[in-house]
């Protein structure tokens, strides 16, 4: 062998790492506890084209005798489901395996889409996962609950349709059986588990010493269902937020709340979707002004008597031509710092009133 070749000389394993832990930590830090959360998963879902999302508390327990390790028995219990009709493309399973990675990143038009705030679920859980398509996903970013991860691989991909592995592992994955995932076929939409993280579990954790209860996850989609009406007033797509409750001995979750566009129809939809439209113009290089009305149903559910309430918005957007001001600093951002922004601006008025309350 020559002795100037990299075979005769030990070769260690050495480079620049990332302490996936202290980052997530770092990325807590920025993104406020609360509701946030949950609009980040809203936002996302809205950046996939969801026109539907359904948020629950799962109160149940369950079973811990066919788990891919004994080590996620603990992960069994009551967590915050989170469902919206949009399906993982291949390039989505890439972005949301990187922090800070996004597959939005040069498309300004994309709030979320996993980006930096999906990783806001680390405030609730140390072990987010979620099913799509025909794979369900576990993330352990502390490499200590499932098995065979590393550093370097802190997460498993599962083609579950082919593998059968609801056959194999019933109780794994049997909490995943809801809002139209079975399991066996694939889901025609996306549905994240984030089991709560408990008193012990903040303790270990080199996430989050803060851990979540039951009544914490409830008082959360209580407060979300009273800012609901503008969690939805500037999304593209998703028409409709409704709110679930999954208690102990129940086949099924139950609605508590909802809040949907009332005014569902083509014409809502073409004005919502207006940026998207103007985006594919590359040629264009006009001003775009657009005005329109929206109203919102709110529903809480209490027993046989349902509370309804309707809102009335008078909205006005604009997208500045790329000649502008605002639009050259755009362009000069994207340029010369690969910062891309996007001269684009909304803004609501309330033209509602008490008398819009419906009992």
């Amino acid at each position: 062998m020559d002795s100037t070749s990299p075979e005769s000389i030990l070769l260690e394993d050495f480079g620049q790492k990332v302490d996936l832990t202290r980052r997530i930590r770092e990325v807590l830090l920025n993104y406020p506890e609360g509701t946030t959360v949950l609009k980040e998963l809203i936002q996302n879902a809205d950046d996939a084209g969801a026109t539907k999302v359904c948020l629950c508390l799962d109160r149940r327990n369950h079973g811990t005798e066919s788990l891919l390790s004994d080590k996620l028995a603990q992960w069994q219990g009551p967590a915050l489901l989170a469902y919206n009709d949009a399906i993982f493309s291949e390039e989505d399973f890439v972005s949301i395996s990187r922090i800070g990675g996004s597959g939005k990143h040069g498309q300004a038009w994309k709030t979320g889409r996993f980006g930096v705030g999906f990783n806001s679920v680390y405030h609730l859980t140390d072990l987010p996962s979620f099913v799509s398509g025909k794979y369900v996903v576990l993330f352990d970013p502390q490499g200590v609950y499932l098995p065979n991860v590393s550093a370097s691989n802190p997460g498993k991909r599962i083609e579950y349709v082919s593998s059968s592995a609801i056959s194999l592992y019933k109780d794994q994955f049997s909490p995943y059986c809801a809002f139209g995932c079975d399991m066996r076929s694939p889901l025609h939409g996306t549905l994240f588990r984030f089991p709560l993280r408990n008193a012990d579990q903040a303790a270990r954790s080199k996430l989050s010493k803060q851990g979540y209860l039951e009544d914490d996850i409830s008082s959360m989609l209580g407060q979300l269902y009273q800012e609901g009406v503008f969690s939805l007033l500037f999304l593209k797509s998703v028409l409709s937020i409704e709110i679930y409750e999954w208690d102990v001995g129940l086949a099924e979750p139950r609605k508590t709340y909802s809040c949907s566009v009332n005014s569902d129809n083509s014409d809502t939809i073409w004005h919502r979707q207006a940026l998207l439209r103007k985006l594919k113009l590359t040629d264009s290089n006009d001003s775009f002004v657009d005005t329109f009305s929206l109203e919102f149903l709110s529903e809480a559910v209490n027993g046989s008597h349902p509370q309804k309430r309707t809102d009335r918005f008078y909205i006005v957007q604009r997208l500045s031509s790329p000649s502008s001001r605002i639009g050259a600093f755009a362009a000069k951002a994207s340029k010369d710092f690969d910062i891309h922004l996007l001269p684009w601006a909304s803004v609501a008025v309330c033209v509602s009133d008490n008398s819009s309350k419906v009992m």
